[in-house]
């Protein structure tokens, strides 16, 4: 099950926002998952077919930031998600099929505030943010499942719904220092709470009960907290006027168990550690950041389902090898 929070560039090309100003941009997210890993240890490819998913998501998020002040600003993101899921574990256990799901997913709404003023402290500043995750984006979107005895309508899995079915609490922070004239070092986390144990939406095959055992844990869609952190450095080019090169580590993760509330239901908890590089140009008002988290550190964990049921194939999730972020932001 993918993390699907998604970070800002580095807030360091472009500046910050002054008191009235907008910010207005459009981030692209891409990524393959179909390397299964147990704990840590990778599955040879191809996995046995009762393991074996491929899956395909692609996230266009609209995000729109208003300065307040010069300290406080509110941010509002609206993705839209494509995702495709190949498997023959949610059909008929033989045959791969596909599943899709598309449209408007969770929606988040965000106050940040810089902890020192930005006007005297342009070279190094944090901030904190506390938002609102809605639960605007489908969590019961569904498709074909072809089972033995002909095609059903079944939810998609989780890492393809548009939405988590969960109202979220978000919190926030980043913090820059330059070094010079031409580099600095930024970190940047996330942390989404999310209090509901359940949704009402079947996993793909939470009405088998030869697969689900009567599990509650198999049977119903876990409403699961996500968390990612990011640090690393940027430095401007020599005679390229605008661009800027980073370097910057990315943890991504769902854990087993939530901050607050229970973590039962259908979940895949894991974690990914990347090596993310990454490029950024700023011409006047515009940014354009390019950056692709390549895999360094890859593990899957047990769920509460699998650890209350010892589930032999329990601990098993597809992390992607790579993730794909473009980005272009506009201040006005």
């Amino acid at each position: 099950m993918p993390a699907k929070l998604t970070a800002p560039g580095p807030g360091v090309a472009g500046g910050l926002l002054k008191a009235g100003e907008w910010q207005v941009g459009v981030s692209f997210r891409s990524l393959h998952s179909f390397r299964d890993f147990q704990g840590s240890e990778a599955i040879p490819v191809p996995s046995p077919p009762a393991l074996y998913a491929s899956t395909h998501l692609n996230t266009v998020d609209i995000g729109v930031t208003y300065a307040v002040t010069n300290r406080f600003s509110i941010s509002a993101g609206v993705p839209l998600q494509i995702g495709t899921r190949e498997t023959s574990y949610e059909h008929d256990g033989v045959s791969l099929h596909t599943m899709r799901a598309a449209g408007v997913g969770d929606v988040r709404v965000t106050g940040s505030v810089w902890l020192l003023d930005p006007v005297r402290h342009p070279s190094a500043n944090a901030s904190v943010g506390l938002g609102v995750k809605t639960p605007s984006g489908d969590s019961d979107a569904s498709d074909y499942s072809f089972r033995p005895s002909g095609k059903v309508l079944r939810p998609v899995d989780p890492a393809i719904q548009l939405g988590d079915g969960g109202w979220g609490a978000l919190v926030t922070g980043q913090a820059f220092a330059r070094i010079g004239a031409r580099a600095a070092v930024f970190g940047q986390a996330a942390y989404l709470v999310s209090p509901r144990e359940m949704n009402r939406t079947q996993s793909p095959y939470g009405d088998e009960p030869d697969l689900t055992g009567g599990d509650i844990g198999y049977i119903v869609d876990s409403v699961p907290d996500q968390y990612f952190l990011r640090f690393g450095a940027q430095r401007t080019i020599a005679g390229a006027r605008g661009l800027a090169a980073s370097l910057a580590l990315r943890l991504d993760g769902v854990p087993a168990r939530d901050f607050v509330g229970g973590s039962d239901g259908y979940r895949l908890p894991g974690y990914s550690l990347a090596l993310e590089p990454g490029l950024t140009i700023a011409q006047g008002r515009g940014v354009f950041a390019l950056a692709v988290p390549i895999a360094i550190v890859r593990h899957a964990s047990f769920s509460v389902a699998d650890r209350r049921t010892g589930n032999p194939i329990g601990g098993i999730a597809a992390l992607a090898d790579a993730v794909l972020n473009v980005s272009y932001s506009r201040r006005f």
